[in-house]
C-alpha cells in the first residue's frame, strides 16, 4: 500500500534542520522532537575502525599531534563523507579524533561552535550568511553539498516542489497565490523555491510560506492545508511512494552552475589556536566528499549505521551533489540571492565567512 513506504521513512528519517534559520535562534518552524542520538541511532561518538587506505596518506603528517575535533552535527545524508572518514581511519591515520555530537538544529551547532564547546559545525551556507551579517565569528573550512540542474534519470533532482497526483499545478507559476510547506522561514529551501520559481514564470512574492517539519509535510499536503511543500530525500521518495508528483526542481539559475547548500564551518578563535587540526580536517573532509561522490554505494550502506534510515530505503534515495571545493562564487551568488529576497539586511561579507579555505 502507498502510505505503509511512506509510515516507514517518517517514522525512521531525521529532520533536515541543517537548512533551518539564523543562528542563535531556533528557526522558525523546527520541531520540538528533532533527532538526537537516541533516536537517530547516531553514534556518541566515533566509530571505532581500523585505518584503511586515506586517498592521500595513510601514515600521518610528521609532526603533526594528535588532536580531538568535536563536530556538532545532524545526522542526515549529507554528513556521510564524515562518517565514511571516521569510518576508514583515515582522521585517525592524520592524528585526529572526530568525535560527532548529535545537535538538533543547524542553529544549535553554530551555537555550540561559537561558544568553544565544539570545534566544528555543519550547517546550510544561508543560515552562515546569515551569521556573518550578524557579527558571528564563523569561518567555512570545508565544502559539503550542492544543488545541481536536474538530469536523467530524476527530472526532478533532489529539491522537488511536490504536489498533490490530483492538483491543477502543473507550472512554477500555478502557484501564484498559492500556500508552499517549507521546514524553515526565511532558510534556504524558501529562498530557492522562490528564486526558481521566480526563474520559471512565477510570481513568488504571492507565495505564502508556511513552516512545516519535514516529516508531517506529506499529511499536511493529503489534507489540503498546503498546496505543495518542498522536500528533500528521503520524504521525497517517500511523497513519490504515495502517488504524489514533483511540479518543478528547485534550481535558481539559467546556467549549470552549482547552489552550494552546506558546510563544515569552524570559528575564529579554533582556527588560530590550531591551525594545523583544521587543515586537516578540511583537506579529509575534500577527500571524503570526493570519495563519496565516486562511491554512492558505500554512502547508501554506511548512511543506516548513523540515521535510522533503513537499509532498504538508504538503497533507492536520491544522493546530494558532495563538493571536493569549496565553490566560492557559488557562495557569492547565494548571498546576492539573499538580499534580493529580503532574507539579510546587507550584503555578507563572503569573502570573510570563506577565510582561507
Amino acid at each position: 500500500m502507498r502510505r505503509t513506504w511512506t509510515a516507514i521513512v517518517i517514522a525512521t528519517s531525521v529532520v533536515l534542520a541543517a537548512c533551518g534559520g539564523t543562528p542563535g535562534a531556533a528557526p522558525t518552524g523546527s520541531p520540538a522532537d528533532a533527532p538526537t542520538a537516541a533516536n537517530t541511532g547516531s553514534p556518541q561518538g566515533a566509530p571505532v575502525a581500523t585505518p584503511d587506505s586515506s586517498p592521500s596518506a595513510s601514515q600521518g603528517t610528521p609532526g603533526t599531534s594528535a588532536t580531538t575535533l568535536r563536530v556538532s552535527l545532524i545526522p542526515i545524508i549529507d554528513v556521510a563523507p564524515l562518517y565514511l572518514a571516521i569510518d576508514k581511519g583515515w582522521f585517525a591515520a592524520e592524528g585526529l579524533t572526530v568525535e560527532p555530537q548529535i545537535a538538533q538544529t543547524g542553529a544549535a551547532t553554530a551555537a555550540a561552535v561559537v561558544s568553544g564547546e565544539q570545534q566544528i559545525g555543519f550547517a546550510a551556507i544561508a543560515p552562515l550568511l546569515q551569521a556573518q551579517v550578524q557579527g558571528l565569528p564563523l569561518e567555512l573550512v570545508a565544502p559539503s553539498i550542492s544543488s545541481l540542474p536536474a538530469e536523467p534519470p530524476d527530472p526532478n533532482g533532489n529539491n522537488p516542489v511536490v504536489v498533490r497526483s490530483d492538483s491543477d499545478i502543473e507550472t512554477a507559476a500555478d502557484l501564484n497565490g498559492r500556500t508552499i510547506a517549507v521546514n524553515a522561514l526565511q532558510a534556504v529551501a524558501e529562498l530557492i523555491v522562490r528564486a526558481s520559481a521566480d526563474r520559471l514564470g512565477a510570481d513568488s512574492s504571492t507565495f505564502e510560506f508556511v513552516a512545516i517539519p519535514f516529516p508531517e509535510m506529506i499529511a499536511a499536503l493529503e489534507a489540503g492545508r498546503v498546496d505543495a511543500i518542498a522536500l528533500v530525500p528521503p520524504f521525497y521518495e517517500a511523497a513519490l511512494g504515495a502517488g504524489h508528483r514533483a511540479a518543478f526542481f528547485s534550481y535558481p539559475y539559467d546556467d549549470d552552475a552549482r547552489f552550494p547548500l552546506a558546510a563544515w564551518f569552524t570559528s575564529s578563535d579554533v582556527i588560530s589556536s590550531d591551525p594545523d587540526a583544521i587543515e586537516r580536517f578540511a583537506r579529509l573532509m575534500r577527500e571524503a566528499n570526493a570519495y563519496a561522490q565516486e562511491h554512492p554505494e558505500e554512502v547508501r550502506a554506511i548512511v543506516p549505521t548513523y540515521t535510522q534510515i533503513p537499509e532498504a530505503v538508504a538503497q533507492n534515495i536520491f544522493l546530494p551533489e558532495f563538493d571536493a571545493e569549496l565553490d566560492v562564487a557559488g557562495i557569492e551568488r547565494e548571498a546576492q540571492l539573499m538580499v534580493e529576497y529580503g532574507f539579510v539586511d546587507e550584503q555578507p561579507d563572503v569573502a570573510a565567512l570563506v577565510g582561507d579555505s
